[in-house]
C-alpha cells in the first residue's frame, strides 16, 4: 500500500518501507514507530493518506523539484548576487495573487497573516510563525513542503532563495510599509527560520 504526505506530497511505500531512517521493506503505515515523520518535510504519519490507485505517485513532484533545482543553480552560477532581483519576482507574482483576492497590505502585521493563511491554505507548510518589532520580522516555517530542496541548494553553495515565503513575506513588507527588505535564513528543524530587516525606503 502506498500513502501521500499532504504537505509535501512524499509517497511512503510499505512494500519499499524507509530503510535510510530504518523501516523495514513491508511495514505498513499503521505500524510505523509513533515518532516516524515524513522524511521530506517533517509531518506526523497521521497526515498520510492511502492512495486508493497505486500507480499514482510523486512522478510530477521529482521532476519539478529537480527543475526548479537545476534553474536557480544556473542563476545562481550566472549572476551570483545578481539574481536576487530575479529571485524576488516569486513574492511578486504571490502578492499579485493575494490582490485579486481582495488582500490589501495595509500594514505589516496583516500582510504577514495574509501570507500566512495563503500559504497554509494551499499546503505549502504546515504552519507559519511570525514576529514584527523594530523594524524588522522573524518568520519561522514549520513542516515546509520545500525544505528538502532548499536544504540541497544550500548544500551546493547557492546562497539565493527561491523560498515563497521569504520572496512573499518581504514584497509583503514591502508593499506595507514602503521599505525594502534583507533577508537572511538559517535551517530549523524541517523548515527556517527568516530574519527580514528593513533596510532602505523604495
Amino acid at each position: 500500500m502506498k500513502y501521500k504526505c499532504d504537505i509535501c506530497s512524499y509517497i511512503y511505500d510499505s512494500d519499499a518501507g524507509d530503510p535510510e531512517n530504518g523501516i523495514e521493506a513491508g511495514t505498513d503505515l499503521k505500524d510505523l514507530p509513533s515518532d516516524w515523520v515524513c522524511p521530506i518535510c517533517g509531518i506526523e504519519k497521521d497526515q498520510f493518506f492511502p492512495l486508493e490507485d497505486e500507480r499514482v505517485g510523486s512522478e510530477g513532484e521529482g521532476p519539478m523539484a529537480l527543475m526548479i533545482l537545476a534553474l536557480t543553480h544556473g542563476l545562481w552560477t550566472i549572476s551570483g548576487r545578481g539574481s536576487y532581483s530575479v529571485t524576488r519576482e516569486i513574492g511578486r507574482a504571490f502578492i499579485n495573487e493575494l490582490k485579486k483576492d481582495g488582500v490589501k497590505f495595509t500594514d505589516a502585521k496583516s500582510a504577514l497573516e495574509s501570507v500566512k493563511e495563503y500559504f497554509i491554505k494551499h499546503k505549502f507548510a504546515r504552519d507559519m510563525e511570525y514576529a514584527i518589532r523594530d523594524g524588522e520580522a522573524e518568520l519561522e516555517i514549520k513542516n515546509c513542503r520545500f525544505f528538502g530542496l532548499c536544504r540541497q541548494l544550500e548544500n551546493q553553495g547557492v546562497l539565493i532563495t527561491t523560498c515563497p515565503y521569504t520572496n512573499t513575506s518581504a514584497m509583503a513588507l514591502e508593499e506595507s510599509t514602503g521599505y525594502r527588505y534583507r533577508i537572511s535564513k538559517e535551517q530549523k528543524g524541517y523548515g527556517h527560520k527568516i530574519h527580514l530587516k528593513k533596510v532602505s525606503k523604495i
